[in-house]
């Protein structure tokens, strides 16, 4: 018995020998995937969140406080204005997430023992960023008013620092949310917007793999009998499968808003159109790899297995900005972030096509790949149509 099973262990390392990048698949991918988790949650917290300062004060004490929440590792500037109505075009474009406000009059009524205000407004459509940046905006404004109190107090009364340090008042603090007013933990308006990007593109990818390895089986040679236009073949393949999943990812798109009460903001048709230009570059992408490869399993599996990177660094699980740097193109580049980033712009934060323009860009370059694969691919289906009607010959 231990002899035959040495036999069979022989004749299977013989076997995998024979297709080894199934092996090399299988022992590279969760040592990949390991160091991706690891990068995207090595800062531990979240950190450099863009910031927009509104100074309607310009006065000392406001550009004091301006360097010293600059300062602060959670925040980096991401600009300044003039006026707190220009965040939602700062979220919308992807330049900030939180704004400081200055009024006017900031550090004479603080001077006055009035209480200045500082209003402080959150980018609510995400909520792993909102919540770090409402406690900690608190928590960093307290202590700098706290401090800056002390020291008026000891100057004008002449007491110690511990009897200024008890009469302090803090800065009053005004919180104001973007995209989600009543500031709640609505993940269904955040996480889930995330998450249904993988069934959708699982099935974009998965619907047409085996499309193209099946030209060179019990189909082979047929194909150019129809024609061999290879760009006649490209939209052949790509709207007999589009036709099929296009309305299953438009159902899994819509449903949270059809029956969860998520919210739909922006245009359905907008979202609509998106969706479908998506799923097109995935069915396109997925029938590339199926003609390239030939070999169905090993296709399959590659489709499956790019789908979790591209969610680790989608920002649902982590704020791409607090990433390390070195994934900033790889995450930003990917079709799995422009999409759904685009879909909860439209959705969630009411924005325009016209707002959408950089995620549209990646989208483009990657449906330039997607057809310059597929036209190759395609070329690889016909050669080897023509070998078969050679060899028929």
């Amino acid at each position: 018995m231990i002899d035959a099973a040495q036999r069979i262990a022989l004749r299977e390392w013989r076997w995998i020998r024979r297709d080894r990048k199934q092996v090399l698949l299988v022992a590279i991918a969760p040592l990949v995937f390991v160091a991706i988790l690891g990068l995207v949650y090595s800062p531990r917290k979240v950190l450099h969140v863009p910031v927009l300062i509104v100074d309607q004060d310009h006065s000392t004490l406001s550009r004091a406080l301006a360097r010293a929440i600059l300062a602060d590792e959670t925040y980096s500037l991401g600009g300044y204005a003039d006026s707190s109505d220009e965040f939602p075009r700062w979220v919308d474009q992807d330049r900030a997430h939180v704004c400081f406000v200055f009024p006017h009059n900031f550090e004479r009524d603080l001077r006055a023992r009035r209480g200045g205000k500082v209003q402080v407004v959150v980018d609510a459509s995400n909520m792993l960023s909102g919540s770090v940046e409402v406690t900690h905006a608190a928590t960093l404004l307290g202590t700098f008013a706290v401090g800056v109190e002390t020291l008026m107090i000891e100057a004008k009364g002449g007491v110690t620092g511990t009897v200024a340090l008890n009469h302090a008042l803090p800065i009053q603090i005004g919180t104001r949310a973007w995209f989600n007013p009543g500031f709640t933990s609505n993940y269904l308006n955040f996480l889930m917007i995330g998450i249904l990007t993988i069934p959708v593109q699982l099935a974009g990818l998965l619907v047409s793999i085996g499309s193209g390895v099946s030209e060179y089986g019990e189909r082979r040679s047929a194909i150019s009998c129809v024609t061999r236009n290879p760009w006649s073949i490209i939209a052949g393949k790509v709207t007999a499968y589009v036709a099929i999943i296009y309305p299953v990812c438009m159902a899994v798109v819509c449903t949270p808003c059809l029956f969860f009460g998520a919210p739909m903001a922006g245009s359905l048709l907008t979202v609509a159109l998106v969706t479908l230009w998506f799923t097109a570059m995935l069915v396109t992408f997925s029938y590339a790899l199926s003609c390239i490869l030939a070999d169905p399993l090993f296709a399959t599996e590659i489709c499956a297995l790019i789908t979790l990177p591209n969610f680790l660094l989608s920002g649902f699980t982590w704020p791409i900005f607090a990433m390390p740097k070195v994934l900033w193109p790889f995450a930003y580049g990917l079709p799995m972030y422009s999409f759904s980033f685009m879909y909860r712009k439209l959705s969630v934060m009411g924005a325009t096509a016209s707002d959408c323009l950089p995620q549209m860009a990646v989208l483009c370059l990657w449906t330039l790949l997607a057809l310059g694969l597929a036209r190759y691919g395609t070329y690889r289906i016909l050669k080897n149509g023509s070998e078969a009607e050679g060899s028929h010959a």
